[in-house]
């Protein structure tokens, strides 16, 4: 409605005017100049989209004429539409408009649009031009060689500019590149702060001293610069990004909120813009706000480190101490052991009351000297995968300078040590010594202190904290667990009591004291302990997990009857999916696989489940042999966590069981991009050997410790590499030590290929014989067997072959090559029956079909055998032996025509198929 009214307060005096002007010859028709001036009216009205029409509008009056063409780019520029304002001048040009009035305006188009190979050939020195706009053109076409790469091209146009005579800030932008180019980024520092006091709201000028300040690092500058930017360019979105990515590093996320929040009304889902906004929140104290726009983030495909960390932040701020802790799970297993951000998963694991597990997670990192410190108990960020310093590095300066307070002071200090900035270690002491109160610093501290054997730093930390706070039990845990490594017993004994006069019936104080005394080998009262607690609270999954591994390792408890507890309270209490996990575990250890798989059914896997949940189904899959479930399995936890160590070594595993080696040597590649692993390593040299790349596996293995050369394993992919290379000698004894040690059916393939390769094939067989007598289950060798047998021994292949189809009935292959082996021997029933097998559970494998076919022929049954070769030959390609049985079947049933077609459509690649094709054409005439 707007739009209406204020086009009909300013067109209808035109109008009037050029009805008076024309007399009597009408005004239904406006002229060019009209529609141009209305478009200027239409312009200041702030009217674009009617003066973009008024604009077409003059153009199609007079489609040759260039003003309005050149009206309208100049225009498109003060819109921001660049694109179209490159467009419009460039015909405006030529159409024949001066060429001294477009470029000027023509160059801020190109250089807008990044058109630099334009803006490189463009004339700053046409007639008619001022030395005010030849150096701004110049600038810009300079700007655009440097960008090219053409950086003497350029110092020679600046050689040129220095030469006008103005006072123009172009043309000292100019001269400022020349300090650029031969990298003297302080001499052009100086001049652009120079140009800026002469001209202060210059785009160009702040531009270029934002870029260069940011390159040079110093972005407090450069957020100056960019800010006055801007604010006089706010359309540029590019720049705006920059602006408020240094303001949000800087701490600065109020000043940073309005232009997120515009943008973020344009774009709601960005996952840039999704984490600013959640940083901005999460600053001023709105968690839930935070945490809903870092999930969208994150939904969108942000999953870089720093935003993981800050959604840890943020859900430990909300106390949601188990999401905190799931998201710092999510990450660890892709880190390798010594990496110290470990350390925030051990904070977040002791929030959860999983002390041990905590203590477990510390003796992996190697602390030096006293930065065991760095327990991540206020930190509630999610570490960095695979060691991206880089980003921890950002999530520090995003936390903002340091704050006095001990929870500011404590999480800084977790992000500095993550990325092993020793300050971070200062800071968390000063937290601790600021709050004493907090027992999640305290124990950071202490448990620190243990795990790397200061004992007597420990102990002081913990008399100190019991001092200062005497009704606090959790010192006096400390002060046990300690007096226990140092060999005093009684005084454990006495702090444990201690303890529990503090905080009677805690069972947290009892699960203590029954660990204790299990360190102690004191088996009888660690179970009466946990039994106590069982019976006070039979839920307690700790206390039943560690009841079961006593009882599995000594005589003290019924494993039968402790896994049977287990299973009962899960009746009870179905939902506790840590107690579904363990007796999931339970059932795995007593090989109860079925159970396994009916305990994890009800769990959703998702992005918050447990990673015992997809080793022990990953596992349970493998061993029930479901290859397909177990592959999806392993791809669905890649996807979600594809730098987990656990899921990449599992699917490795299948993808080598099923011969997939190149798919196993990218996986491989993939993850060692991201994090450097000698145990993957070696696994890539196997792919890389088994994908026949002798070069390079080698490379691997030559580079490995000696210990590690020795191994078993390794010895293996010596040997392939050693046949792959000519030298199979070499390889014989690598193999045979390889198979002495996992007499699996690779190893015994690879000693077979070593002895064939080294020309000692007469001890194939033996070797095979004896193979195939300690393990005679071995499917893979004993199908070897029958394949090496069928042109000596007929009668021993399909005895060997009845063995294996005795241990596994389905087996494609086998049914296939006994089939035929009986069909040659003119036994047609057996073979029937077995070829009809094959086929049923491969109907659309051409060579099971051509078994049974030429078996059905044999018995004149021509109409069937025809079927079965045209619902494959049709649809696929076939090998040639095939495709010429299919043809013969047509000729022996009269179909001379049809075989006909079909040979004149086939193209036989074989050299036998060749040659027997040419017999069937002579012979047939076709």
């Amino acid at each position: 409605m707007n739009y209406n009214k204020t086009g009909k307060r300013i067109i209808v005096p035109l109008a009037i005017a050029a009805c008076l002007s024309a007399g009597l010859t009408g005004c239904g028709k406006k002229s060019t100049e009209e529609h141009l001036e209305a478009a200027k009216q239409f312009a200041n009205a702030n009217n674009s989209d009617a003066a973009i029409i008024e604009f077409k509008n003059a153009i199609k009056s007079n489609p040759k004429a260039p003003e309005p063409r050149f009206e309208l780019g100049k225009y498109y520029l003060q819109t921001g539409d660049f694109d179209g304002a490159e467009k419009e001048l460039n015909r405006a040009l030529d159409l024949g408009q001066s060429a001294s009035e477009v470029i000027p305006y023509l160059s801020v188009a190109y250089q807008k649009t990044g058109a630099e190979n334009a803006l490189a050939g463009v004339d700053f020195q046409m007639e008619g031009m001022t030395a005010v706009e030849s150096a701004e053109v110049g600038f810009y076409k300079m700007q655009a060689m440097a960008q090219l790469g053409k950086n003497e091209d350029a110092l020679a146009l600046i050689d040129q500019l220095e030469t006008l005579d103005t006072g123009s800030v172009y043309k000292g932008l100019a001269l400022t590149y020349r300090d650029i180019i031969n990298e003297n980024a302080e001499g052009a520092l100086s001049s652009l702060k120079a140009l800026r006091e002469q001209a202060p709201q210059n785009k160009d000028v702040l531009q270029q001293l934002g870029k260069l300040a940011l390159a040079t690092g110093d972005k407090a500058l450069a957020m100056d610069a960019f800010g006055d930017y801007v604010e006089g360019n706010p359309t540029d979105v590019t720049s705006k990004f920059a602006y408020i990515t240094l303001l949000i590093e800087a701490g600065k996320t109020e000043d940073a909120d309005p232009m997120v929040t515009e943008l973020l009304n344009n774009n709601p889902q960005h996952p840039l813009l999704n984490q600013y906004k959640g940083i901005i929140e999460a600053n001023a104290g709105n968690y839930e706000k935070a945490m809903s726009f870092l999930e969208t983030a994150m939904r969108n495909g942000n999953s870089n480190p720093a935003i993981r960390l800050l959604g840890g932040y943020v859900a430990y701020q909300m106390q949601d101490f188990a999401a905190a802790n799931e998201y710092l799970s999510e990450v660890a297993p892709a880190l390798p052991a010594d990496h110290p951000a470990l350390r925030m998963l051990a904070d977040s694991l002791l929030q959860m009351g999983q002390g041990e597990d905590a203590s477990q997670i510390l003796n992996r990192v190697e602390v030096d000297g006293e930065a065991g410190a760095s327990l991540f108990s206020k930190a509630g960020y999610q570490l960095l995968r695979q060691g991206n310093v880089v980003d921890a590095k950002a999530m520090i300066e995003k936390s903002g300078t340091m704050s006095e307070t001990a929870e500011d002071l404590a999480r800084l200090g977790v992000l500095q040590l993550s990325v092993n900035d020793i300050d971070g270690l200062v800071n968390l002491e000063a937290a601790a010594k600021m709050a004493p109160e907090s027992v999640v610093t305290q124990r950071t501290l202490i448990t620190a202190y243990m795990t790397t054997n200061k004992l007597d730093k420990a102990k002081a930390a913990s008399l100190e904290w019991a001092e200062k706070e005497p009704d606090n039990h959790t010192p006096h845990l400390f002060l046990a667990e300690i007096a226990f490594k140092q060999g005093d017993k009684e005084g454990a004994l006495a702090e444990i009591e201690k303890a529990k006069a503090l905080n009677p019936g805690t069972t947290e104080i009892d699960l203590v004291q029954a660990r204790l005394l299990l360190s102690e080998s004191d088996v009888p009262a660690a179970v009466a302990v946990l039994n106590d607690i069982l019976k006070k609270e039979p839920g307690n999954v700790q206390a039943r997990d560690v009841l079961y591994t006593v009882a599995v390792q000594t005589n003290e408890a019924d494993a039968a009857a402790v896994a049977q507890g287990v299973y009962d309270q899960l009746q009870k209490t179905p939902d506790d999916l840590n107690l579904r996990l363990l007796a999931g575990r339970i059932a795995f250890a007593n090989n109860e696989d079925d159970r396994v798989m009916s305990l994890l059914a009800p769990v959703q896997a998702t992005v918050k489940t447990p990673k015992l949940f997809w080793n022990l189904k990953g596992q349970t899959l493998i061993r029930q042999n479901d290859v397909k479930g177990a592959a999806a399995h392993y791809d669905a936890w890649l996807k979600l966590y594809p730098q987990d160590k656990t899921a990449v070594l599992g699917m490795l595993l299948l993808l080598d069981a099923q011969q997939q080696y190149q798919q196993g040597l990218n996986l491989t590649n993939a993850f060692l991009a991201k994090q450097p692993d000698s145990q993957v390593k070696l696994l890539k040299a196997h792919f890389l050997a088994m994908t026949r790349q002798p070069k390079p596996a080698k490379a691997i293995l030559d580079d490995m410790p000696e210990n590690v050369k020795a191994l078993p394993f390794v010895r293996s992919i010596y040997a392939r590499v050693a046949i792959l290379e000519g030298k199979s000698a070499d390889a014989v004894k690598d193999a045979m030590t390889a198979y002495d040690a996992n007499p699996n059916s690779q190893n015994a393939l690879l000693v077979v290929a070593a002895y064939e390769t080294s020309g000692q094939a007469p001890k194939v067989n033996p070797f095979i014989d004896s193979h195939l007598e300690a393990h005679p289950a071995d499917i893979r060798i004993a199908m070897l067997k029958a394949e090496r047998l069928i042109g000596s021994d007929k009668e021993g292949a399909k005895s060997v072959y009845a063995g294996i189809l005795e241990q596994m009935p389905e087996n494609f292959v086998v049914l296939n090559n006994l089939a035929y082996l009986y069909y040659e021997d003119g036994e047609l029933n057996k073979a029937m029956e077995l070829a009809r097998k094959a086929v049923g559970l491969q109907p659309k494998n051409a060579d099971s079909v051509d078994t049974l076919a030429q078996i059905l022929i044999q018995q004149d049954k021509y109409e069937e055998s025809l079927s079965l070769y045209e619902s494959v030959v049709n649809d696929q390609p076939v090998a040639d032996i095939v495709y010429l049985n299919y043809v013969q079947l047509l000729l022996d049933m009269g179909k001379k025509e049809v075989a006909r077609r079909k040979m004149r459509n086939q193209e036989f690649t074989t050299t036998d198929g060749q040659k027997r094709a040419e017999r069937i054409r002579v012979r047939y005439s076709l």
